[in-house]
């Protein structure tokens, strides 16, 4: 009977300390990114026979920060039609505010104002992320579904980001575009 009233005992103090899973922990500050861009894009709208070669091109921060500025890109004789779907910005970068490890933010400008992109999702205590949004324009509504995974590295004792990258899945029906991004963050947080 001792032995057992022992036993329980341990056992309910062990459940005690047990770690239970809490609500991903905020910094109250948002933590602001300069990003690197790479990858490939899939028209997806183009009428060809099944199975006919994809049309696929490159992106990359040069040709980003081309489109982000309106201008005619190299061998086009217009200006990309993604200006029309984009908030143009003489910067021509991208940027991603780091609300908390659950709720980040992607831009072209490092205040995040204009058309924003929100991603929701989780981040674990090792820095591995799962995140997904939505891309909307007023008045059109959504238009894009986007999701990342990757790994971010935090600050010696902190949830306070110090680098981020991952790769970013952009769908878009509406444009009939597919995207499978490389990122990585420049440099330490602007901000």
């Amino acid at each position: 009977m001792r032995r057992c009233l022992v036993l329980l005992t341990v056992l309910a103090v062990g459940l005690w300390f047990w770690p239970t899973p809490r609500h991903a922990e905020g910094t109250g500050q948002t933590f602001v990114f300069q990003l690197s861009i790479k990858g490939k894009t899939n028209q997806t709208d183009i009428a060809f026979p099944p199975g006919s070669k994809d049309i696929v091109g490159k992106v990359n921060d040069k040709i980003l920060a081309s489109v982000l500025r309106g201008e005619i890109l190299p061998g086009h004789s217009a200006v990309d039609f993604a200006t029309d779907f984009l908030d143009l910005d003489p910067g021509g970068k991208f940027y991603l505010l780091y609300d908390g490890r659950d709720s980040w933010r992607v831009a072209t400008n490092p205040q995040g104002t204009g058309i924003v992109t929100t991603l929701n999702g989780q981040t674990s205590v090792q820095g591995l992320f799962w995140m997904a949004g939505g891309v909307s324009f007023p008045m059109v509504g959504p238009i894009a579904n986007t999701f990342a995974v990757g790994k971010l590295k935090f600050a010696k004792g902190t949830f306070n980001p110090t680098k981020i990258s991952g790769v970013v899945h952009f769908v878009s029906k509406d444009i009939g575009e597919c995207f499978t991004l490389k990122f990585k963050t420049v440099g330490p947080p602007l901000i």
